[in-house]
């Protein structure tokens, strides 16, 4: 048995210094979704952030029709939070040219009140590709705020140089002008909600994120970007995914020499969407419990993925040495990912822990819960 500092014996569910906060999230985390070596990458990247996360929106991917039980990690990045501190500190001690230096310079922008780049971003995401062995530079996702919202007349609006600096891409122009003629085939409506980029991957591309787009639209447009037929493999099972999860949103990839076979489209619960950007803690397991039915019919969700999806849904509590600590747990979206290999289905899931709000722990960690507060549904 372990001992605290004053020599006495500290109860496991207390153990805080050694382990760590992150560790404490064990027991609250189903095995099925994540497990074994996937665990120990998660938590291993988790334990990087400034007080293990604490304060911080964490999310993660899982993908619902695979046996391992592994995830990528998302950290959302608030403006002027700790994490946004932990990733400029971290730039300014690395190589000027090195991509932690890169992603540190755009935080460092983002966050300064009255630059174009503080109005043209709303917020920044990174994703940890952890699923598999992989590198451990993040992609960067930045979401589009509604105010620069005319995109598709007004490409330049978007901030692709800002998203390339931010990965350490250099000379942008190609992508920029690639996004410009995607953005040209969508609907008249449709508004970019984010664009992202993940520098593992080869060829580079910029994801792009689109919403507003209605159901009828979407093959047209696909149909107009080159990708005619794409979303026919995945018609039957978003037939009857609509009346659980009507809302939509449609992801490609582009790059310089155009859109890449990959075509994604994100599901969202009427529930979450409506409830803004706390939606991903609108909804329960009874609202997904349809969604993994249907999944798990198209064989497109193992039965262990679907139970664990759904004790994930949840309100928890972990004691750490210095108090008790909420864990809030909820699913954003579901994702159907078309390539020519065939279709995959994946689920994004946040979680955020802060002190309970209670006596002298409540004027001690008020930064950790100013931090929590705000990225609630920034992932939407």
């Amino acid at each position: 048995m372990r001992r605290d500092r004053s020599g006495r014996a500290e109860p496991a569910g207390r153990r805080g210094a050694g382990n760590g906060v992150a560790a404490l999230l064990r027991p609250l985390i189903p095995r099925a979704l994540l497990d074994g070596p996937g665990w120990d990458r998660v938590l291993a990247a988790v334990r990087a952030l400034p007080d293990a996360g604490l304060g911080a929106f964490l999310g993660c991917e899982f993908r619902l029709g695979a046996e391992t039980p592994a995830a990528d990690l998302f950290v959302v990045v608030r403006r002027g939070s700790r994490i946004a501190r932990h990733y400029i500190r971290k730039g300014k001690a690395a190589s000027p040219r090195s991509p932690a230096a890169a992603l540190g310079r755009h935080l460092a922008a983002v966050g300064k009140s009255g630059s174009a780049l503080h109005r043209r971003v709303a917020g920044t995401m990174l994703e940890y590709e952890l699923a598999e062995p992989a590198g451990l530079e993040p992609g960067v996702f930045l979401k589009i705020p509604p105010a620069a919202a005319d995109e598709r007349r007004r490409p330049q609006r978007l901030p692709i140089t800002a998203l390339a600096d931010a990965v350490g891409w250099t000379d942008a122009g190609r992508e920029q002008r690639a996004v410009a003629r995607a953005l040209a085939a969508l609907p008249p409506r449709a508004r970019v909600a984010h664009v992202g980029a993940l520098p593992g991957r080869t060829p580079r591309a910029v994801r792009v994120v689109a919403q507003e787009i209605g159901r009828g639209e979407l093959a047209g447009a696909l149909e107009r970007l080159g990708r005619r037929g794409a979303i026919d493999p995945a018609a039957a099972i978003l037939s009857d995914l609509e009346a659980v999860l009507p809302r939509f949103r449609l992801a490609v990839d582009v790059a310089a020499a155009g859109l890449l076979p990959r075509v994604g489209v994100e599901l969202y619960h009427a529930g979450s969407w409506s409830a803004g950007r706390d939606g991903w803690l609108a909804t329960g397991a009874h609202d997904w419990r349809p969604v993994t039915e249907r999944l798990g019919a198209a064989r497109l969700c193992l039965p262990e993925k679907a139970h664990g999806l759904l004790e994930w849904c949840a309100l928890d509590k972990m004691f750490d040495r210095r108090g008790v600590f909420l864990v809030y747990k909820g699913i954003n979206h579901v994702k159907l990912t078309i390539t020519d290999a065939g279709i995959d289905a994946k689920a994004y899931a946040g979680l955020t822990f802060c002190p309970a709000p209670t006596g002298p722990l409540r004027a001690a960690s008020g930064d950790a819960r100013a931090d929590a507060a705000g990225p609630r549904g920034a992932v939407e």
